[in-house]
């Protein structure tokens, strides 16, 4: 089974680089991960202890839940992974976000954290932190099926 992380973000960092992929051919130098590529969408997450050992277990087809202040506001695929010298984070989110990864197949949706948390077990309360990756033992559906609630959810609460 994939993993399913959590990324908390920043509304403006998701317009930039995550909801409008990036045009790749107006930057002349990227990093290797997205050398090669036309577009992509990508975002990067702050360092820290569990940050990068949650970053270190990502892998492609994982499922990514975008987290911004109260609200689950877009589900999304790993696409590939990789350190960002600088060159993103300088770029388009003029603060240091060193472990970046590509998304495919974004959608938004917008869920409370209340509802999201009971999905996984957790009180309604709980806040995630940075890059979090959901516990094996609290993943009781598949990916796609976890994917598919939420966007069946917003669509009835829209």
């Amino acid at each position: 089974m994939s993993n399913v992380f959590i990324a908390r973000c920043d509304a403006e960092h998701l317009d930039r680089t995550v909801r409008s992929a990036v045009d790749l051919s107006e930057y002349a130098e990227l990093p290797d991960a997205l050398s090669g590529m036309e577009t992509a969408s990508f975002l990067g997450v702050p360092e820290g202890t569990s940050t990068e050992r949650n970053f270190e277990k990502m892998e492609s087809g994982d499922l990514v839940l975008f987290y911004d202040d109260g609200t689950y506001v877009g589900t999304g695929w790993v696409g590939t992974t990789f350190e960002d010298d600088g060159w993103a984070s300088e770029t388009f989110w003029d603060e240091d976000l060193p472990y970046a990864f590509t998304v495919t197949e974004f959608e938004d949706i917008s869920a409370p954290k209340a509802r999201v948390n009971t999905i996984f077990g957790y009180n309604a309360g709980y806040s995630p932190q940075d890059l979090f990756r959901i516990a094996d033992d609290r993943v009781t559906h598949s990916p796609e099926a976890i994917k598919l609630a939420l966007r069946q959810y917003t669509e009835r609460n829209d």
